[in-house]
């Protein structure tokens, strides 16, 4: 893929000299304030600023990896999770507290139009590495898609170092979960803890037990449930479990 485009790297540099100008314009204003309102005078002891500045920004556009793409529409995005390159949530998702959602591996700069980026998700991974290598051999990888009605909750970690990693609609990713260059379809259950690594698939309906660890390229069936470390079937879902399955994103969802 070309380099960003003249307008998206000035658009980024602007951007973010107001940023920082406007931090550092509050962080004056509130010495400022603490200073008009001190009875302290030279030689007492010294006094904290009362800073409620927070630095953190969820959302992180790169100029060179590309910029998050939130739903108007989305549940809820925690204000202390991380959102970092091209990654894209869907209508009525929620990502939580400290979860990080990093795609900043892939060549997906930011001004790109919508018809490139479908384009770029189309690739073929042997194809993608090829037209997006760059001097530092540090492009190649994917993007973060997640679809409609799905959270992904407190502490996950979600990579595409390798590929695209795209969880489907209506799907639970529990808490402290990682997912990696993976393939979640609709309707499944990713439990507290586990690991799906890189190639790895897990159709609609699957359940990945807590803590339990997907080898690299493994497929968990449609209505199966995988447990352990390796992870291996332990049976299939009843009717009742799949029904379960079905309504637990949006049951979630609902609490916001």
């Amino acid at each position: 893929m070309p380099g960003p485009t003249v307008f998206a790297r000035i658009r980024h540099t602007i951007g973010r000299a107001l940023r920082e100008t406007g931090q550092a314009l509050d962080r004056f204003g509130v010495r400022g304030d603490t200073h008009a309102k001190s009875t302290k005078t030279l030689g007492d002891e010294p006094y904290k600023f009362n800073d409620h500045l927070s630095r953190h920004r969820n959302k992180m556009p790169l100029l060179k990896r590309g910029t998050p793409v939130v739903h108007d529409n989305v549940a809820y995005i925690a204000p202390c999770s991380s959102l970092i390159g091209t990654v894209h949530v869907g209508e009525g998702s929620s990502v939580w507290y400290g979860a990080v959602l990093r795609a900043d591996r892939c060549n997906m700069g930011c001004g790109r139009t919508s018809e490139e980026l479908e384009d770029w998700r189309r690739m073929g991974k042997e194809e993608r590495l090829e037209s997006d290598s760059d001097e530092f051999n540090s492009a190649g990888g994917g993007g973060i898609f997640i679809g409609n009605g799905t959270n992904i909750q407190d502490g996950c970690v979600i990579t595409s170092n390798e590929d695209h990693t795209e969880i489907g609609n209506n799907v639970t990713v529990g808490h402290c979960a990682q997912i990696h260059s993976a393939t979640v379809g609709n309707n499944a259950l990713i439990g507290m803890g586990a690991v799906l690594n890189p190639g790895s698939k897990v159709e609609s309906l699957g359940f990945v037990a807590a803590g339990a660890v997907v080898g690299k390229d493994q497929i968990v069936k449609s209505g199966e449930l995988w447990i352990g470390n390796p992870a291996f079937k332990l049976r299939d879902l009843t009717d009742k479990e799949k029904q379960h399955l079905q309504y637990q994103a949006e049951e979630v969802s609902l609490v916001m």
